[in-house]
């Protein structure tokens, strides 16, 4: 007797604890300020689990499409692409299924800062560049020629 109440407990402990399972991490971060768009959505949790949803949106309450369908498969950890997004402060929610058909939900939320255009536009320079860009200035800087008007 002693034995059936311990392996029923123990079955209980292991489907509970598959039960309350939660995230373990996000990308981006809970409360991250990020000075540009992130790339993607992240969310990673402590057992494999059934993301049944995930919603992103701006403090407009407007939704972003990730491109989201409920999973069919366990798994711990679930990425989805995120289109540029605007300054704004995001909120990401989640619905998680256990085996148990245990459902669990949770968000977090970060915020986009005004980016810096210059940034977006994947500027480089070279020596040969940033040496063209002084000879210009030294041009525009030179009134000698203008000295004898």
């Amino acid at each position: 007797m002693k034995k059936t109440i311990a392996v029923i407990f123990a079955a209980m402990t292991s489907m509970s604890v598959l039960a309350h399972t939660g995230i373990t991490s996000s990308v981006p971060s809970d409360n991250a300020m990020l000075m540009e768009s992130p790339e993607k959505i992240e969310v990673a949790f402590g057992d494999s689990v059934r993301l049944v949803s995930l919603t992103v949106i701006n403090n407009e309450e407007e939704a972003v499409d990730i491109d989201f369908a409920p999973s069919m498969t366990p798994s711990k950890t679930f990425t989805y692409k995120l289109p540029m997004l605007a300054p704004s402060t995001y909120q990401v929610s989640w619905i998680i299924m256990g085996d148990d058909a245990h459902k669990m939900k949770g968000d977090f939320s970060f915020m986009v800062h005004a980016m810096d255009n210059t940034k977006s536009m994947k500027m480089t320079h070279d020596k040969k560049d940033m040496k063209d860009m002084k000879d210009m200035k030294d041009k525009e800087m030179d009134h000698s020629q203008h000295n004898n008007h």
